[in-house]
């Protein structure tokens, strides 16, 4: 199969990457370009950078680049077609495809997508139907409208044992891929049976709206377990999934916090009342890969757990786990005995917002937690709660805010500033320890690109292309008319540049914007050309005018660009024919080889005073 090329260029052309981009990252203007912190590695100062007139997007940190279609590969690890039909569904473009349809043996990662996706309608099929009378009659006492049911996706599974099974083998899916999925079980003798069944189902999407996989609780009153999820798969791992982002993502990085609740019925019962900056960790431990996935979208995270021991617990341990990604936590308490959901129905989403406002800084809840144990009642007591809070504290990366922090402890505590700073000190040497030294980003880590499969890319050659690509386009048609290709030894180079002649020479001038078809799906050369196209953001977009800076002459700098690679080639030679002189004992030929080298001389002088390319010295025999 074959999307043909004019609706994939229709399809590029009509992708916003800054709101495809936003759904994943919180993004800043900053001059022509949008900044933010990059989704594909970690890092507390941004260096990701999205140009919205070239639909491009790179990372100055990790190398990683290209344009809204590679976004999408590399996120939701796409293959280029699924990138092109998200793309074609978001934006309304109807497809056509050349050649065979798509083949039933699909690549692994893409059956699994299509088997959740069938399951999710089907469950939400079956809840409409006469059998799924008993999951409405469940949803209806929660209060969820159909709406509300609709956004998230609910669904039933009927009480069979292969309901779901049967149709899935009429839709042609094998019973290996969903096994792997883990919407059946198969028993040691080979049977194999629905694993949910007589559940409401509650679908587990990816921020780009994919089915990762199912949670379902029971309706049977002594159901067990209450809750059943699908194990981890190749698309689905709990640690780094967090449910309701699909449908809050926007209003978290809008209202620039998080509320965290601990299960789907929290979250949907908020959500449905407007509270929808909001995500469930599902019942289990918050992680660093969660709370990572949710600083691309703010630094402010509101505990809402229940008002029991095994929330508050989850609620200490979470805090270690946001300050080290140094980010702010603040905790809800509610009332003994409530959770979220019971709380709003009881007393209605205003007097919860209330609560959400006058939430407590982490270091009045450890407190609250020490004196509620009645361990601030003694000394050692007191002692134990400022030496746990000054521990939490070193776990911030931010100095200024860890001095506010000591200077609030010392004031509510009574103790001496300094003798604080001595324990943060001991603290932060610990953490130090503990920490995994950061791998440094240098300039040669930027500038001299390295890809997954063709190696690192010379710096001459990558300066040369990324001026030429950015020169004007009389002047791209100038320089590419007076280059040998052949000097530059970067296959990937010497392609791109055939690729820039050839359509230059076809259609008079070249077209930045054609180039993405002719690397479709190699996600390494997405990165590179990303790289020489994106502009770095400037100081100030006035900073030439008011420093009286001269217009930069771009023939002058692509010349000098392609000079550099010369005066290499001409430096590469003349140390072979030196070596070759070393080794050489006959007389005369080293007469010759000496000839050879006043010639070399020779001609890097030309080279180094020349002022044109039409100039330019040969510098081949």
């Amino acid at each position: 199969m074959r999307i043909p090329e004019h609706k994939i260029e229709e399809i590029r052309a009509a992708a916003d990457i800054v709101d495809i981009v936003s759904g994943f990252v919180r993004l800043r203007k900053s001059g022509r370009n949008y900044t933010g912190l990059c989704p594909f590695h970690r890092e507390k100062t941004p260096s990701f950078s999205v140009n919205p007139e070239r639909g491009i997007f790179k990372c100055f940190g990790c190398g990683k680049g290209g344009n809204a279609f590679t976004f999408l590969m590399e996120i939701e690890k796409l293959s280029f077609i699924d990138a092109v039909e998200t793309l074609a569904e978001r934006y309304n473009i109807a497809l056509s495809h050349e050649g065979a349809m798509r083949p039933e043996a699909r690549e692994e990662i893409e059956a699994l997508y299509e088997t959740n996706r069938l399951a999710a309608r089907f469950f939400h099929a079956t809840l409409q139907e006469e059998s799924g009378s008993d999951a409405r009659a469940y949803f209806a006492k929660r209060g969820w409208e159909a709406g509300t049911q609709r956004v998230f996706g609910l669904g039933y599974a009927p009480d069979a044992w292969d309901h779901f099974l049967n149709h899935a083998r009429t839709q042609g899916i094998d019973d290996d891929v969903l096994e792997t999925t883990g919407l059946i079980v198969r028993k040691d003798g080979g049977k194999v049976y629905d694993r949910f069944r007589g559940r409401v189902v509650f679908p587990i999407l990816s921020v780009s709206k994919k089915v990762l996989g199912f949670g379902a609780r029971t309706l049977q009153k002594d159901g067990q377990p209450k809750y059943l999820n699908s194990p981890e798969t190749p698309i689905y791992t709990k640690s780094k999934v967090l449910y309701g982002l699909t449908q809050s993502h926007r209003a978290i990085r809008d209202a620039d916090a998080v509320v965290l609740v601990e299960g789907y019925a929290d979250l949907i019962s908020l959500y449905q009342d407007g509270i929808q900056n909001i995500i469930a960790t599902s019942g289990t431990a918050l992680t660093p890969e969660q709370v990572y996935l949710l600083s691309r979208y703010t630094r402010n995270f509101f505990f809402l757990f229940d008002a029991d021991s095994a929330g508050m617990n989850a609620m200490l341990r979470g805090i270690d786990i946001i300050l080290e990604a140094d980010c702010d936590a603040r905790m809800v308490e509610l009332p003994t005995g409530e959770d979220p959901d019971s709380y709003i129905r009881k007393y209605g989403v205003e007097k919860l917002r209330s609560r959400i406002n006058e939430a407590l800084s982490f270091v009045d809840f450890v407190t609250s937690r020490f004196q509620a144990e009645g361990r601030l009642e003694t000394p050692e007591g007191k002692a134990q709660v400022v030496h746990r809070v000054v521990e939490l504290v070193a776990k911030m990366d931010d100095p200024i805010r860890r001095e506010f922090y000591i200077h609030d402890i010392a004031r509510k505590y009574g103790i001496y500033e300094h003798l604080l700073f001595q324990e943060m000190d001991k603290e932060l040497r610990n953490v130090k320890r503990e920490r995994p030294a950061a791998h440094p980003v240098s300039l040669s880590d930027v500038t001299e690109n390295v890809t997954q499969e063709g190696g690192t890319l010379p710096r001459e050659e990558q300066e040369f292309c990324t001026l030429l690509l950015q020169a004007s386009t009389a002047m791209q048609g100038e320089v590419l008319h007076g280059i040998r290709i052949g000097l530059f030894r970067d296959r990937r180079i010497q392609s791109l540049l055939h690729v820039l002649f050839e359509q230059e020479e076809h259609d008079g001038h070249i077209n930045t914007d054609a180039l993405w078809a002719w690397v479709e799906d190699d996600i390494a050369m997405h990165g590179l050309l990303a790289d020489m196209l994106i502009e770095r953001t400037p100081v100030s977009a006035r900073w030439a005018e008011e420093q009286n800076v001269r217009p930069v002459d771009e023939r002058l700098l692509l010349l000098d660009a392609y000079k550099r690679l010369l005066h290499r080639h001409l430096r590469q030679r003349r140390a072979r024919l030196k070596e070759r002189l070393r080794d050489e004992t006959d007389a005369d030929q080293q007469r010759e080889i000496a000839t050879q080298l006043q010639s070399l001389l020779a001609r890097e002088h030309a080279v180094r005073i020349c002022d044109s390319f039409a100039d330019l010295p040969d510098v081949e025999e």
